[in-house]
């Protein structure tokens, strides 16, 4: 009989909650034993058997300044104090906030706030089809943009079923396969061929401009300008998924960067550093059909306490550079961790952008999920575990990333790269 309270928690999860997780991905946290977090602060985590982890997987990216952040706190409890939910009209905050981030984001003329990304890319394909009165999307192999029927997709198919439309769960309806075309990431070629032959059947193309959820795929200057001159040809609705990329790698997102804007373009995760808010953007002659013939909806939209911690998150952003400085850690991350692997002669490589980097058992460059679907998954696997031994948390899965949050230093760099030293040495 195991002592360890994670045990005992994970045993009555089992007995009522699917594979002891609100997500599946979440229950891969669950190898190489139960993880059940007790509370977290700045950059670590504290297990119910007082086990205590450095956060690399920072609730797959939203924990931005580092966990139970006070400034953010402090303001969420003033909002609480003065209203948990109106539900009627439009109160001042969320104004302040919609005014902001017209402001910070270049596709930003209009605002409308949902709970999650996947609401966002939802109403975001559903607005390309009201918009352009077309019904296929095109989405891109190796990004994932939630769980709903329209896009889950050819987010990690095998390898065998690349390049042909690819379930990622059982119940998605046939009309869906019908509507929902996959093309390869980074192929400008295969983009401009599809549109001239398809391109006037075509809502809205819409993609990760950085496929994080794989990893990292850097995008082609070439291939996003493409995509806008071609949807812009054939009246397409191009929608970026930002949800990872906007505030985490740019408070303008990346679209400024790459020098591409989009019609439309979903965020969340970072800009509330932990609460549940997103949100739909994009030009006002689209946004404006919400309300005006396009459902959007929900109980919880704009919600205020959200929002307050969104104001907060970025005025935070704003005023300690906070994205300057997690980027050059990043970038000491991605080259001290490679130092190991080339000191090992260990065949992986690292890859990421900015603040999010990824160790993957496999060699050669990244243009698409091709250079990504044979990776080794379980000496990935391997890798994790191990690293969870030494106080290193992130998840197991090998096609996902590490984080970093304003709260981690040198000093975390400098355990990490001997935690992982150590690890890569014993699997070696």
């Amino acid at each position: 009989m195991s002592l360890l309270k994670s045990d005992d928690v994970y045993e009555r999860a089992s007995r009522v909650i699917p594979r002891a997780a609100q997500t599946g991905l979440r229950a891969e946290t669950h190898y190489p034993h139960p993880f059940v977090p007790e509370k977290a602060y700045g950059c670590r985590m504290v297990d119910v058997d007082g086990r205590e982890y450095t956060d690399y997987h920072l609730a797959f990216g939203p924990i931005l300044l580092g966990h139970n952040h006070p400034e953010v706190n402090e303001a969420v409890k003033e909002q609480i104090d003065e209203g948990v939910l109106y539900g009627a009209g439009v109160c001042e905050l969320e104004v302040e906030v919609a005014e902001k981030l017209v402001d910070l984001i270049p596709s930003a003329e209009m605002v409308n706030f949902v709970n999650s990304g996947t609401e966002a890319t939802y109403h975001a394909i559903r607005l390309s089809r009201a918009y352009t009165g077309r019904e296929s999307i095109i989405k891109f192999e190796g990004c994932y943009h939630g769980w709903h029927d329209y896009v889950a997709f050819n987010v990690s198919p095998p390898e065998n079923m690349m390049g042909r439309i690819y379930p990622q769960s059982k119940g998605i309806l046939r009309a869906a396969y019908e509507t929902t075309r996959i093309l390869p990431f980074n192929d400008s070629d295969a983009f401009r061929e599809f549109m001239a032959e398809h391109g006037e059947e075509i809502a809205g193309v819409i993609l990760e401009p950085i496929p994080h959820s794989v990893g990292a795929i850097i995008p082609e200057r070439k291939f996003l300008k493409t995509l806008r001159r071609e949807t812009e040809t054939y009246g397409s609705v191009l929608i970026f998924d930002e949800i990872i990329t906007a505030f985490r790698h740019s408070i303008h997102g990346v679209q400024e960067e790459f020098g591409v804007v989009p019609d439309i373009t979903t965020i969340g995760k970072s800009m509330g550093n932990g609460y549940p808010v997103a949100a739909i953007v994009g030009k006002k002659e689209i946004m404006s059909l919400v309300h005006n013939g396009v459902l959007v909806s929900g109980t919880y939209s704009g919600h205020p306490a959200a929002l307050a911690a969104v104001k907060k998150t970025i005025e935070v952003l704003e005023r300690d550079n906070v994205v300057d400085y997690i980027s050059h850690l990043g970038e000491e991350y991605r080259r001290a961790l490679g130092d190991v692997l080339d000191e090992l002669g260990i065949e992986a490589r690292v890859v990421g952008y900015r603040s999010i980097f990824a160790l993957q058992f496999a060699r050669g460059e990244v243009r698409s999920y091709a250079d990504i679907v044979g990776i080794d998954r379980e000496r990935f696997r391997e890798f994790a575990a191990g690293m969870r031994k030494r106080g290193i948390f992130f998840t197991p899965n090998p096609l996902k990333r590490c984080h970093l949050s304003a709260k981690h230093t040198e000093k975390e760099l400098e355990e990490f790269i001997h935690a992982a030293r150590e690890v890569l040495k014993s699997m070696k």
